[in-house]
């Protein structure tokens, strides 16, 4: 069962903000700049939040810079998401056992490989680091937002073309977001 403070006094799901909201950057000093193959996605199919950063990595031409697994699509509330094994039936490629830490059954482990104090939630999708070995972010509307613009340099120019985020639309898109989020989004 889920935790009982994630609902309101009217029963209404409220989810807790993410905890890992770094960011990918081209600023000289960033922790985390944009390098081809240092970052991996990981998602879920069964998770509305994850599909936007799935179709924000296609359409900005990400695949070949940053690598995704999709974990399986049945998740305990307690132990969090796990991943496929060899066992489970599945014609997807991305579907498989996490191929970074080939001894990790579940996503939980790293979020508490992250940050070994971390007590909030285990969701999906996690933007990994592979040279730090962290997560990155795990809130999708920053991660599609970092897709948006931070690999431009290692695209090709009909990539880099794809502009997600027009500068006369940001104040709606984000009014946008933050009402889907809220009302939307938050009670799946």
């Amino acid at each position: 069962m889920a935790p009982s403070n994630l609902w309101n006094e009217r029963g209404e799901l409220q989810r807790p903000a993410t905890q890992f909201r770094d960011f990918i950057s081209n600023d000289a000093n960033a922790r985390f700049p944009p390098e081809k193959g240092r970052y991996h996605l990981y998602v879920s199919y069964a998770c509305p939040w994850a599909h936007r950063t799935l179709i924000v990595r296609k359409l900005k031409g990400l695949e070949d810079l940053i690598t995704v697994t999709v974990v399986h699509y049945h998740m305990s509330l307690t132990d969090s998401w796990r991943f496929y094994t060899d066992e489970d039936e599945t014609d997807d490629e991305d579907c498989c056992p996490d191929p970074l830490h080939t001894d990790t059954e579940r996503l939980k482990e790293l979020y508490l490989k992250a940050q070994p104090d971390y007590d909030g939630r285990f969701s999906v999708p996690v933007l990994w680091d592979r040279k730090l070995e962290t997560i990155v972010s795990n809130e999708s509307s920053e991660i599609i937002r970092m897709m948006y613009s931070a690999f431009d340099q290692l695209l090709p120019p009909k990539f880099q073309q794809v502009d997600l985020y027009p500068q006369v639309l940001r104040q709606e898109i984000d009014q946008t977001n933050e009402w889907t989020y809220d009302y939307i989004n938050n009670g799946v």
